[in-house]
């Protein structure tokens, strides 16, 4: 693989001084590793990143330990990454070469649970944002972006709770399925205790239209505290409630009903949607199911443990789930795994139909999801461990991707709740960003030229940008501005070289597959109208300036200085710098 050091040029000083490094990254051409080991030994620290030059967005890279032309490369993946390494927690979308395709903070808070959703026949990008330091859930609310990445609407729990981080789903009626936490005070003399308080896990069905709750469903009315696998320690007393249930998914499904997954009691629960009273729990304390899996004695339960993101598939005949088998404190599996069960509701049999293992033997301790794809292969998302894994549907591993390294999984460096694939189009509302920004000599093609570099966030439908070039800044007409230049869209940002017989002005338009306009870029100035003397040269609305009060000749002296003391630095660096530098928590590392 080829890497490249590239320097984002902020500015150069009066005193000539060589600009200095601000991050580092692959080169367009390769946005993410092959199979490389110095990557999860950690050899490019932490968190390896994509940095760009016309915009300050960063995206984690990628390393590709397995591939295979039958995982699903029409779809995007979805992630929401975020941890001790992570530069801004955001949401964020990547096509199959793990490019970056969109990616967004969202002022400052967690993000989780970024899925694409239909609502009223639109799609819709979905997800939770707020403070996850709640004892491993959290308050907040659930948002939904259009396809122009505008907020369509901001959605809050009812009755004055707040919104957990675990669950939004939208349901075809219209309406959404939250899980919502809330304290309140039980009787825990079962565990040794008095009366203290407990976190209660609440199913709300929202109207998405009044923000009203058409169903509300209570844990502590229905099942006993005493059904959690959890020890209580310090907690249930005070203000430390104790998290006995911990409630991580809502399915409902085409009779009404809900089926949720509770962390902490290892079991799925079977709710009557109209009544809230219990069908049935399979897993866990009181497992009503038989497992008939490998000639397994009538006595024996389901041992699935911690799971997430349980799923309804086949019409109610499957259920699939994220088995992580594994929390901080206990180690029931040795590996996690995505399972799918097949279930009987009339003999109340269960089977195992199909295990999801990675080939290393992957485990989280937290978070993960599974997900079924159009074309029938298995995503397994691995939560707290930054890694996911593409199955055939017979349990084959396809294709195995990590986006920290290995060295540090369960670490909380870098970790996505859930990781999804989706099909999406997106039409952002904002223009193109475009900027000037000079190469460096150091990266295996650089050249130290001057390029203008164009990036449109979240634009899926960009085939190719046009390079154009006007006389005037104020040039209104199309046909004021003429082609200079041209490339295909590869990667999320590209570059055109710039040439000293341009126009003053230049910008970029792009292009769809049909060669429709779907948006310009605002116009760079590349010589104001005082620099057409030949005595002056400024490049305005850049990342590279040059001061007006040169004359010519000490501009090409400065620059001749740059370059000379830009050779020096690489030849006392060339031993320590291998192939790439990665920026982390401001360092480099």
């Amino acid at each position: 693989m080829r890497l490249s050091l590239r320097w984002t040029v902020a500015g150069l000083a009066a005193t000539g001084m060589v600009p200095g490094v601000v991050a580092a990254e692959a080169s367009v051409e390769a946005p993410a590793f092959v199979n490389d080991f110095r990557y999860d030994r950690g050899a490019y620290g932490h968190q390896p990143l994509q940095v760009f030059r016309s915009t300050e967005l960063t995206a984690p890279m990628f390393n590709f330990v397995k591939s295979s032309r039958s995982c699903d490369k029409s779809l995007y993946t979805l992630m929401t990454p975020r941890g001790g390494a992570t530069e801004q927690a955001k949401a964020a979308i990547y096509n199959s070469q793990g490019q970056l395709i969109w990616a967004a903070p969202w002022h400052g808070q967690q993000l989780y649970n970024l899925m694409v959703q239909t609502y009223k026949g639109e799609k819709y990008l979905t997800f939770w944002a707020g403070n996850d330091a709640v004892g491993g859930h959290g308050a907040g609310f659930y948002y939904m972006l259009d396809k122009h990445y505008n907020l369509y609407k901001n959605i809050t729990a009812a009755n004055g709770l707040d919104g957990d981080l675990h669950d939004f789903r939208i349901t075809e009626n219209g309406t959404a399925m939250l899980v919502v936490y809330a304290i309140v005070d039980k009787d825990l003399s079962a565990l040794g205790k008095g009366v203290g308080p407990v976190w209660d896990c609440l199913i709300q069905e929202i109207d998405l239209e009044t923000g009203e709750s058409v169903f509300e469903w209570r844990a502590t009315d229905h099942l006993a505290i005493t059904d959690t696998y959890r020890e209580i320690g310090g907690e249930g007393e005070g203000t430390t409630a104790f998290d006995w249930f911990h409630m991580n998914s809502i399915e409902k499904d085409h009779l009404g009903n809900y089926l949720i997954s509770a962390r902490y009691t290892h079991s799925q629960t079977y709710i009557d949607g109209r009544s809230g009273e219990v069908l049935w729990i399979m897993g866990g304390k009181r497992n009503m199911f038989r497992n008939v899996s490998n000639d397994l004695p009538l006595e024996s339960s389901i041992d699935f443990a911690y799971q997430h993101d349980a799923r309804w598939q086949d019409n109610g005949k499957v259920i699939t789930l994220f088995d992580n088998g594994n929390d901080n404190a206990h180690t029931d599996r040795a590996a996690t795994r995505g399972l799918r069960l097949r279930v009987d509701q009339q003999a109340m049999t269960v089977q195992v139909e199909r295990e999801f293992v990675n080939p290393h033997h992957i485990t989280s301790v937290s978070q993960g999801s599974m997900q079924t794809l159009p074309n029938g292969n298995v995503l397994l998302g691995y939560g707290n461990t930054p890694a996911f894994t593409e199955f055939a549907p017979d349990g084959t591993p396809l294709c195995d991707v990590h986006f920290a390294p290995e060295r540090r999984f369960g670490s909380g460096d870098v970790q996505s709740y859930r990781v999804y694939k989706a099909a999406w189009q997106g039409w952002p509302a904002s223009k193109p960003d475009a900027v000037v920004a000079q190469d460096s000599d150091e990266a295996a093609d650089g050249d130290g030229q001057l390029r203008l570099w164009v990036s449109w966030n979240g634009a899926t439908e960009v085939a190719s940008w046009e390079l154009q070039g006007a006389g005037r800044l104020d040039a209104k007409d199309d046909a004021d501005w003429r082609r200079l230049d041209a490339a295909d869209k590869t990667s999320f940002e590209t570059g055109f070289p710039l040439k000293v017989t341009y126009p003053r002005c230049v910008r970029v338009v792009a292009l769809d597959k049909k060669g429709k306009v779907l948006g310009r870029s605002d116009p760079l100035e590349l010589r104001p109208e005082e620099a057409e003397s030949g005595s002056d040269v400024s490049f305005t609305n850049a990342k590279v300036v040059v001061s007006r009060d040169l004359s010519g000749i000490h501009f090409l002296l400065l620059i001749g200085g740059v370059i000379v003391l830009s050779m020096v630095w690489r030849l006392a660096r060339r031993s320590q710098i291998r192939s790439v530098h990665f920026f982390q928590k401001g360092v480099l590392v």
